[in-house]
């Protein structure tokens, strides 16, 4: 049934029984009111008018059954009012909300005033609006007003009984509902999704759950605390939140789009500047490593010539010639960056790489005081991928494990195992993990938390495990360790 049909049919049904009421109270009034006094002030009637007595009573009854249809429309049309005067809000704030949301692009912003629009609609103890996220493949708590068991960032798996109740049945669900249902012993699954969700709703003093699909999909959904005054939700209430729901699937969509537009426009922009630096990269490699040929050339030169005379000389002439041969490795990494070269693709055995990377690794960072650990099968299936390029990810990941912990050093975990088609590499640390704020931008060319860093190392080893057919993840928790997977496919002679 439609929202406003369900609105509709509430306040008649509460209008017939005003109208009920009201002529039960009043009509009885018009008729016992002249028989009272007919029949106990008859004597004193009689006293004062004689025989003309009853007159009187009949006089009363005219009046009141004059005045009595005038009282009864005054009344019904003030209760009509009342009754209407919510009917009216509920219609304002749809017509607020079909203006209102479609026209914010922001998500966040979009969600604020869902559940602003809502409590100021219906007035409820807490509000709290879940959105799914693609990513994660779960349900986030996005905003939340007057918070109490709904914390902010509360989540809820696509694999809950919640999520699962909600497409199934595709409808909002109130808390008394399924109390009844409760009621009803039952043990099929059905049933027992239900009381799973009742439990959760009365876990976090939720009474009604509003539900906003696109289709057959479950865009997000309302989690709604008790009323104010304390009365239960009502057909009026149920049709403005189904309205609503309509109207937020369509603005959350709408509002996701332009997000995707917005970050597809910042990539093309970013693409065009990073194919810009491309070309020039290749024209400046050349013009830079000439001069610092000369200057490290010099500076060689001049350390054979008066070595140990001077050891602060010793020590600048040291300093000159590694700063070129930074400056030099940086000109590198962008040639590489502007023109990759193309993999001679070939099966790689993965654990004598991880092996060999560590080695050459302990030339570069001091790991005594790391605890090294590879795991890796003797077994485990040969890698689609370039040797040489591989070795360069698989160690640059080990130097920014042992670089990020440091001289306290810690434990180097490394491990491969079989993963359908591909393989999957784990390099992980219990080094000091990276802040929350940097994750989405530790990929990104030429951004470094490292004094002398360049920020390339993550970018280039990214682009080389794409151009083999793989994917790079992170994940790191502040204060405990960062862990980076690369899957890469497995070898095969017919590939």
């Amino acid at each position: 049934m439609p929202a406003s049909a369900r609105t509709s049919l509430s306040v008649n049904r509460r209008l017939r029984a005003s109208k009920v009421a009201l002529f039960i109270g009043l009509y009885p009034l018009v008729l016992s009111l002249p028989l009272v006094l007919g029949l106990f002030g008859a004597n004193w009637l009689r006293q004062r008018l004689a025989d003309a007595w009853w007159f009187v009573p009949m006089a009363v009854f005219g009046l009141l059954a004059m005045v009595a249809p005038m009282v009864y429309l005054g009344v019904l049309r003030r209760l009509e009012g009342q009754l209407l005067r919510d009917q009216r809000r509920y219609h304002r704030t749809l017509v607020a909300a079909s203006s209102g949301m479609t026209r914010i692009k922001e998500i966040k912003r979009l969600c604020r005033l869902i559940v602003h629009m809502v409590n100021q609609a219906v007035r409820l103890t807490n509000t709290g609006l879940f959105l799914f996220n693609p990513k994660e493949k779960r349900y986030t708590l996005q905003h939340v007003r007057y918070r109490k068991l709904v914390p902010v960032g509360m989540t809820v798996e696509e694999a809950d009984p919640l999520i699962a109740l909600l497409q199934s049945e595709r409808d909002l669900v109130l808390l008394e509902e399924l109390q009844g249902d409760l009621d009803v012993k039952q043990a099929d699954e059905r049933a027992q999704k239900r009381a799973w969700v009742y439990s959760w709703m009365r876990k976090l003093e939720v009474r009604l759950i509003v539900p906003s699909f696109s289709n057959d999909r479950l865009l997000a959904f309302l989690v709604l605390g008790a009323k104010r005054s304390g009365e239960p939700y009502t057909m009026d209430d149920i049709a403005i939140f189904s309205g609503l729901a309509n109207q937020a699937a369509l603005a959350i969509e709408n509002a996701m789009f332009f997000e995707e537009l917005r970050s597809n426009e910042a990539y093309m922009i970013q693409s065009e500047k990073l194919a810009s630096l491309g070309q020039l990269a290749s024209g400046m490699a050349h013009e830079i490593h000439n001069p610092l040929t000369i200057i490290s050339g010099e500076a060689q030169l001049y350390l054979e010539r008066f070595k140990q005379q001077d050891p602060k000389v010793d020590a600048l002439l040291h300093s000159i010639i590694e700063e070129c041969q930074r400056a030099a490795d940086i000109t590198r990494r962008i040639l590489r960056f502007a023109k990759p070269a193309p993999a001679d693709l070939s099966p790689v055995d993965l654990k004598t790489t991880v092996e060999e990377s560590l080695t050459l690794a302990g030339y570069q960072v001091r790991m005594d005081s790391v605890e090294r650990t590879v795991e890796i099968p003797e077994n485990l299936p040969k890698v689609r991928s370039n040797q040489n390029q591989l070795q360069e990810v698989v160690l640059n990941l080990i130097l920014n494990a042992c670089q990020a912990m440091g001289e306290k050093g810690g434990k180097l975990i490394l491990s491969a195992v079989a993963n359908g088609a591909n393989v999957k590499l784990k390099v992980a640390d219990t080094g000091p993990g990276i802040p929350a704020n940097a994750l989405k931008k530790v990929f990104d060319p030429f951004y470094t938390t490292k004094p002398t860093g360049t920020g390339l190392g993550l970018f280039v080893s990214q682009r080389i495990v794409q151009s083999h057919g793989g994917t790079m993840e992170l994940e790191s928790t502040e204060g405990q360790g960062t862990c980076f997977t690369i899957h890469l496919p497995m070898w095969r002679e017919n590939a």
